[in-house]
């Protein structure tokens, strides 16, 4: 909410927030032996809009009219624009137990994981929705709940 732009240009605001939480990140590990990572969803509600942005495999859900309805797609290495993109910055996707980027990482965005950072970007995919009152409710989420539980059954659950 501090970013310059936020009002005129939420999208915008979120996108370098992120890009400056991945260098903040990656500045804290300066001096250290780790090469950790994270994942992120973010919603963001002004007025009537509701933006959600994600890096990696957390994952924002909504409940509509009893539907659910994802509002973000995990960035997963075998994704085709995903893919592409890391093997044109030079990167290589191969199949270690899942797809992995460089055989290591099992997503394709991330903050952090300096080491694959050319290939594993933190630059959120963005979606913006109309919230209406047929909005029930929001579920933002890591792997731990999406590896285990779809997206239909976890609206069935609140």
């Amino acid at each position: 909410m501090k970013h310059p732009q936020f009002m005129s240009d939420t999208k915008l605001a979120i996108s370098e927030t992120y890009k400056k939480t991945d260098s903040d990140f990656l500045d804290s590990e300066i001096n250290t032996h780790r090469d950790d990572g994270s994942t992120a969803s973010t919603a963001v509600l002004l007025g009537n809009q509701l933006y959600v942005a994600n890096v990696g495999d957390s994952r924002a859900v909504i409940s509509k009219s009893g539907k659910a309805i994802a509002l973000s797609d995990d960035h997963k290495p075998n994704r085709s624009d995903e893919r592409k993109r890391i093997e044109s910055a030079g990167g290589i996707v191969m199949w270690a137990g899942t797809w992995r980027v460089g055989g290591v990482l099992a997503m394709s965005r991330a903050f952090g994981n300096r080491l694959l950072k050319q290939f594993v970007v933190a630059e959120p995919e963005i979606q913006e929705q109309e919230i209406d009152d047929e909005l029930e409710f929001l579920i933002l989420a890591s792997d731990g709940l999406w590896d285990v539980v779809p997206n239909e059954v976890s609206c069935y659950l609140h």
